[in-house]
């Protein structure tokens, strides 16, 4: 195999990575709006408020940079309805590619610890990271329910 032969099969495959993807999304909308109907109505975000207080869990945001454009991210925050869709979709906006990422939820929290690449990481410093992740928590926080489509 010549080089222009392994760039056109990688294009080829990443393009069907980006295909599945979408089709998991749309898959995962419909999800999510099938039990909102029926099933398990999920807590509140004062009892994930409440239970995350009973355990000593406090809502917390680490941006640590890895190497170069990588960094290596820990977000622990109130376990919501639709709040972890729109965290990864504001990331992606802002240029974030997720590496390895990890999503453990327990008592009303949710802890999301990945790795990131970042297009603009050479011009934004790690606290200004770490404190663009805090204003998005806030923002989610603010609205009454995550799961409306609405922008942060």
């Amino acid at each position: 195999m010549n080089k222009a032969t392994i760039i056109d099969d990688a294009i080829t495959y990443i393009r069907e990575l980006q295909k599945t993807s979408e089709d998991l999304s749309e898959e995962l909308h419909e999800m999510e709006a099938s039990s909102e109907d029926g099933g398990k109505q999920m807590e509140t975000g004062a009892d994930a408020a409440d239970e995350m207080r009973e355990c000593g869990i406090k809502e917390e945001v680490k941006v640590t940079n890895i190497d170069g454009n990588k960094l290596l991210i820990k977000i622990v925050m109130e376990k919501k309805r639709g709040c972890f869709t729109k965290l990864i979709e504001a990331m992606n906006f802002l240029g974030f590619e997720f590496g390895e990422t990890n999503v453990t939820t327990f008592k009303g929290s949710m802890l999301l610890s990945s790795c990131l690449l970042g297009k603009f990481v050479d011009t934004l410093m790690v606290e200004q990271t770490e404190e663009l992740f805090i204003e998005m928590i806030r923002s989610m926080k603010g609205s009454s329910e995550c799961a409306n489509n609405g922008s942060l």
